[in-house]
């Protein structure tokens, strides 16, 4: 049995050869087993190793003998808590009808519910709406409401908007890169035919609609290091072709009818509670998991291959600081963002700085690869500090420690219990 409570001044861990105790000094001594000189690197081991015994003996108890999920203490960051943007307020009940009124399309994905977290806690519960084609999961359904959307239906569309007086759309759904050069056919269907709906019924009803477009609208024949937002583009796949086609028909909205179209250029995002959709740069997101689970990881990546990247929560804050900008602050419509580029060489060695027996192999996968050699090396984004204030929080090992972190305090161990 494993009794994980959650307590604000202790974290105590009970099985019948370990647990851990807080000393008089405000340190945690475990009795059995042996920390570090460092307790936050011996805490952390220490937990991936149950939890690494949990995963291989999965399965051979009840579940019904879960006593408690494990709660992350006092002071751990968690995407669950998200922080509020610079100068706002939390807000849980928000009700205020002078709150923007956010239809979330493709909700589900990696972004979409913790954008709506954030969201509801700056303009109320009722104010944000999630939507996507699949069937939620329980936690998300009794979050907020959450609604059917397809975005290749335009009548259906055009029904959400006007029976809930929209004001913001946020348009997540997309198929990403690996995944669309597997399906030709669905990923133009659903990133040129629903953006061209989304487009039309954002304009007809005046509309701020955020599209967000990626490192791989960047080609080959792009400046890599870093790329400018003005540049050579030619993509080389249907994903980036889609996101260029993105950009160029909502600055022409933007020009010729009005709309309040607004853009930016997401490096690499990665998320501890989501998982990867299918894109080149899920090796970053995917190495962590098998850190804590089984010690090894294989890349389907050069350990050479330089990406940038963004930490989640950096992410949707930027996406909330920007949606919020006053529009005659944006000298452009379409924003590059940045925060850190690393190799997964780069990353691995981090992560040895608190897992030292991680063994990490190399399996490349050509079509991967090949994606990730046409892509920026790191973005140019000084227009975005200038105009609205952008400004990254995480660097590489925030990341790392972050990531582990919420991984290792994680529902996983309790679960196989």
């Amino acid at each position: 049995m494993v009794l994980i409570p959650h307590i604000h001044d202790s974290i105590q861990l009970v099985t019948n050869q370990m647990y851990m105790i807080k000393d008089d000094k405000g340190g945690y001594q475990p009795q059995g087993w042996k920390l570090s000189s460092s307790p936050q690197r011996g805490f952390m081991m220490l937990v991936v190793q149950l939890q690494r015994g949990v995963a291989r003996h999965a399965g051979s108890r009840p579940r019904g003998s879960v006593e408690r999920l494990i709660s992350p203490a006092r002071g751990i960051s968690s995407s669950s808590q998200q922080p509020s943007a610079p100068g706002r307020t939390q807000c849980s009940s928000c009700t205020d009808t002078d709150h923007p009124k956010v239809l979330i399309t493709g909700g589900l994905g990696q972004l979409g519910v913790g954008l709506a977290k954030l969201l509801r806690r700056h303009f109320g519960k009722n104010n944000v709406i999630l939507s996507d084609i699949r069937k939620p999961p329980n936690h998300v359904y009794h979050n907020g409401p959450f609604i059917f959307s397809d975005i290749l239906d335009c009548k259906n569309l055009r029904e959400i908007v006007v029976n809930n007086n929209i004001s913001w759309l946020v348009h997540y759904s997309a198929v990403l890169s690996a995944v669309g050069e597997n399906n030709i056919a669905l990923a133009r269907e659903v990133n040129i035919t629903g953006l061209h709906n989304i487009l039309d019924i954002a304009t007809e009803h005046g509309l701020r609609v955020f599209v967000p477009s990626t490192i791989g609208a960047f080609g080959p024949s792009s400046p890599r290091d870093p790329t400018p937002e003005l540049c050579v583009q030619r993509p080389r796949t249907i994903y980036g072709v889609s996101k260029v086609h993105a950009e160029l028909m909502g600055e022409y909205y933007h020009h010729r009818y009005g709309l309040d179209f607004r853009c930016l250029r997401y490096p690499g995002i990665i998320s501890a509670d989501s998982q990867p959709g299918g894109g080149t740069t899920d090796y970053a997101v995917q190495i962590f998991h098998a850190a804590v689970k089984t010690g090894h990881f294989e890349c389907n990546l050069r350990s050479d291959t330089r990406l940038p990247m963004m930490y989640i929560d950096d992410c949707l804050r930027a996406t909330v600081e920007f949606l919020e900008a006053p529009a005659d602050s944006l000298a452009n419509r379409t924003y590059n963002i940045n925060a850190m580029s690393f190799t997964p060489h780069d990353l691995t060695q981090e992560i040895h700085k608190v897992l030292p027996d991680l063994k990490v192999t190399y399996n490349v996968d050509p079509v991967r690869q090949a994606i990730a050699d046409s892509w920026p090396m790191a973005l140019e984004d000084s227009a975005a500090r200038r105009d609205w204030g952008w400004k990254h929080e995480f660097n590489l090992p925030e990341l790392v420690q972050t990531m582990l972190t919420h991984i290792t305090t994680g529902n996983q161990l309790a679960q196989a219990y």
